[in-house]
């Protein structure tokens, strides 16, 4: 992860902070409301007399933050202020609050205000009972608080103290390893390559270095010498903590409900508060209809910036506070989102000139479908990183799971969505093709114009097939693709004359629940044959004839492998309902 475009937003922030002329603390403390869902204030209320008056429940203020004064400790132990979100009140009243009046006591017992942080902590250990009862008695079990004190009107940032501690705990959590300093002296630092006279070894703001195991640190087990891995000075330090804060409420992201960090980096010297505004409101509140995913919009938005710079992408779980990257993929131009939304918006125009199809999407969201997160994160991240970074996916690969898939709807719930994950399916790989990731070797890709092929605008029924392999050369370049296509194209045809006769669809057994091999495939030209003179539906007889002709071409020489028959016997089916001939004597089915 390239650290100096995090700390150019943490720079980024810094100046706007002190160019409003706000204290310099804002630098430090946190908004414990960051993502809105702590918007109530629970304040422990102490008079001057050190008498305990109840608890005040009022709403979150914005303007407030330099009165809470939040800064968040260690999961384990307390919080660096008497400011905390509440989890439950024992636990956050004893372990947070009363023990950062414990750590304070301990650690500033020289400072002008010590006699009073003494007062109110001993008025708060007095009413322990008290202040747990009432806690209890003024939350809700759903909504989220935060607990604070309050004494003789004066808020946690009103003390002195605590806004020394937090000036100089922020600055030693840089340095300090087990309470002892690591730091180097007349060091340079590793973002911004600069000579200083001090560099830390434990600005780790994203947590995913750590200076806990052997092997980690440049000085072995002397967790001391860590500084020599990552030396980080500190206005760098500073600035990277506020670009991670930067990161965490402006420009974190859910792509398919994995969360992503999207970090711009400058080619040129370019405005990068225009790039941000561009980034501004994306969150599922702040999208309309024509956008089923909010990863669509940001990738539409990214491909308007001229290419003066890059993002990165950063995939990332959080697991007990420390960041684990999932996937990193860099230096993205816009150019390239704007291909991404570009080409699938394409496919989706094609898709949509049905009115059978016109609701079917093409998006990411089928990529999460064969991909869940529980079971395939990894597959669903490659092929991510795979479309974003012009790479080149392996046809087994998708082919393998895109059959299973559609395996899985013809045998599910009597085929409801059969017809529907067929197309997506074949969207999404006509989208790959596009996009230049699948069949990467095959130079320029052509696509029709319409979805729909209609015997009217041909002279035979050979000719709008043929019409129809062209346009989908690149799936269909051997005529054993073209023949298993047309058997699944004529299955259907005899399920629909089937079922307008009998209500019914008999010859569904013959399928083997779309498990089919070559033998099959050859099996079911002579059993649809006699089928359809059964039914009188010699309409299909040259359909027929063009079926054996293509398999005759093949031969014993297939190309097409049994992992691939399924796609091309389902596509045969689906795409019955947009191969139009004249004369039929089937009623429709839609299903």
């Amino acid at each position: 992860m390239e650290l100096s475009a995090v700390c150019e937003l943490g720079k980024k922030r810094k100046e706007e902070i002190l160019r409003k002329g706000s204290d310099e603390l804002e630098l430090f403390v946190e908004n414990p409301n960051e993502n809105g869902a702590y918007n109530t204030v629970l304040e422990i209320t102490i008079d001057k007399d050190f008498n305990y008056r109840g608890i005040n429940v009022t709403e979150f203020k914005k303007d407030f933050i330099l009165k809470y004064l939040y800064k968040r400790g260690s999961s384990n132990g307390a919080d660096y202020t008497p400011t905390s979100k509440l989890v439950t009140a024992e636990k956050t009243f004893i372990k947070k609050i009363l023990q950062c009046f414990k750590d304070t006591i301990r650690d500033y017992g020289e400072h002008t205000e010590i006699q009073v942080i003494k007062g109110i902590y001993k008025s708060l250990e007095n009413n322990t009972k008290d202040i747990l009862k009432d806690i209890a008695d003024n939350i809700e079990s759903r909504k989220n608080y935060i607990l604070t004190v309050v004494y003789d009107d004066k808020y946690v940032g009103d003390f002195n103290i605590f806004k020394d501690k937090v000036r100089d705990e922020a600055i030693k959590s840089y340095y300090l390893i087990d309470k002892k300093k690591s730091i180097g002296k007349d060091k340079r630092c590793s973002i911004c390559r600069e000579l200083k006279k001090e560099v830390f070894g434990n600005a780790n703001i994203f947590k995913f270095y750590t200076v806990d195991k052997e092997g980690y640190v440049a000085g072995g087990f002397n967790k001391l010498d860590s500084w020599r891995n990552f030396p980080v000075c500190k206005d760098c330090a500073i600035e990277l903590e506020l670009g991670k804060r930067y990161l965490d409420e402006k420009l974190s992201f859910k792509f398919q409900n994995r969360d992503f960090y999207l970090i711009p980096k400058l080619l040129y010297n370019k405005d990068l508060d225009k790039i941000l505004r561009t980034l501004s409101n994306l969150d599922k509140d702040n999208i309309d209809e024509r956008y089923e995913d909010v990863e669509e919009l940001i990738i539409k938005r990214l491909g308007k910036i001229e290419d003066y710079a890059t993002f990165d992408m950063l995939f990332y779980e959080v697991n007990n506070s420390a960041l684990n990257i999932k996937l990193e993929v860099q230096e993205i131009l816009p150019s390239r989102f704007k291909k991404i939304y570009e080409n699938m918006s394409e496919v989706n125009r094609i898709l949509h000139t049905n009115e059978k199809s016109k609701n079917i999407k093409v998006n990411f969201s089928f990529l999460n479908t064969l991909f869940p997160k529980k079971t395939h994160n990894r597959y669903f991240l490659e092929t991510v990183d795979i479309i974003l970074s012009d790479k080149r996916i392996e046809y087994k690969f998708i082919m393998n799971h895109i059959c299973n898939h559609i395996i899985e709807k013809f045998n599910e719930e009597q085929g409801k969505f059969f017809y529907t994950e067929t197309i997506k399916s074949y969207g999404f790989l006509m989208y790959l093709r596009l996009l230049g990731v699948l069949f990467k070797e095959r130079g320029l890709v052509k696509l029709m114009d319409k979805f729909e092929w209609n015997i009217r605008d041909y002279n035979s029924k050979e000719e709008l097939f043929e019409s129809f392999f062209n346009e989908n050369m690149d799936f269909f370049t051997t005529p054993d693709k073209k023949a298993v296509f047309l058997v699944g194209f004529l299955s259907q045809k005899l399920l629909n004359l089937q079922y307008a006769k009998e209500e019914r669809k008999p010859f569904t057994n013959r399928l083997k629940g779309l498990k089919l091999n070559k033998k099959d495939i050859r099996r079911l030209v002579p059993e649809i044959q006699n089928k359809f003179t059964e039914y009188e539906g010699d309409y299909y007889r040259d359909i027929l004839a063009l079926a054996s002709k293509y398999l005759i071409e093949a031969g014993e020489n297939w190309t097409i492998s049994e992992l691939d028959i399924p796609f091309y016997f389902s596509l045969g089916m689906n795409l019955e309902k947009h191969i139009i001939l004249k004369k039929e004597k089937e009623e429709d089915v839609d299903e």
